[in-house]
């Protein structure tokens, strides 16, 4: 049964992807210094934001304009709604705050570059495992330098899936559609929550998941895991099965031979 694919080794041919790691690695460095000392304040009853949260975007912000200058930013911590003008910069600064400020690690960075018409780059590091995704269009996903595809699984009682439970839910709502987690407990092996979207997504892109849901998410949450997973030959639809956007409320990713499964399975619990 394949699983995933590790390869040659990337060559440093593209200057753009280079800063972006670096970027995203120097960011992690800022949250891994600040974890123990990081103050800690909600933004809703079950999402948190810490001052490290801040300091990581600010610095980013600075930065990726410095690499980009003409580029807009949208960053979660400064989000007003509304997207600027292509291109512009996607950047979660702390993707898993809740798991940060616990202590669980599970959280990294995430940055993608979007041109107007499509996620031209993406990177997400996690600090604590020392492990960097990145991926150009048209240029393969990789980790560390090395080459990533994702799984070639056929069948999905072969798949371990992840997920992601909303901010929003509340007592007796639990926001989500409950009959979708059902639907695929009763057929996949197993179903994981690490409570940090991009590294699910980046997972998806080596092969360590086989495919990866989630309802309510937001630009920064997917925007450079949705190139990993689509370089890595992965497949990506919005969460009602459509072509992906910044725009999309949600995401389906997969591996390629799985992903039609996923979105009937989907589908058919959604639409009864």
């Amino acid at each position: 049964m394949f699983r995933k694919g590790v390869g040659v080794f990337r060559k440093a041919d593209d200057q753009m992807i280079d800063e972006i790691i670096q970027a995203a690695q120097e960011a992690g460095s800022i949250l891994l210094d600040a974890q123990n000392s990081a103050e800690v304040s909600r933004k809703s009853m079950h999402e948190l934001v810490t001052t490290a949260d801040l300091l990581s975007e600010q610095y980013l912000r600075t930065r990726l304009l410095e690499i980009e200058p003409k580029a807009g930013f949208l960053g979660e911590e400064s989000w007003e709604g509304e997207f600027p003008a292509p291109p512009f910069w996607i950047v979660d600064p702390l993707d898993g705050t809740n798991n940060y400020a616990h202590g669980y690690p599970v959280w990294a960075v995430s940055i993608a570059y979007w041109n107007g018409s499509d996620v031209e780059y993406g990177c997400v590091h996690d600090p604590g495992r020392n492990e960097t995704f990145s991926a150009s269009m048209g240029s393969g996903a990789w980790m560390n330098g090395h080459r990533i595809l994702s799984t070639g699984v056929k069948d999905i009682s072969d798949c371990i899936f992840a997920t992601g439970f909303p901010y929003h839910r509340k007592i007796n709502d639990p926001g989500m559609d409950l009959d979708v987690l059902r639907y695929f407990l009763e057929r996949v092996q197993g179903i994981r929550r690490g409570g940090s979207a991009a590294l699910d997504l980046a997972y998806v892109a080596c092969g360590r998941l086989d495919g990866f849901w989630e309802e309510h998410l937001k630009p920064w949450d997917m925007a450079a895991g949705f190139l990993l997973v689509i370089e890595s030959g992965g497949k990506v639809s919005s969460y009602k099965g459509e072509e992906w956007s910044p725009a999309s409320g949600g995401v389906i990713a997969s591996g390629e031979l799985i992903h039609r499964t996923m979105l009937q399975g989907i589908t058919h619990r959604k639409n009864r």
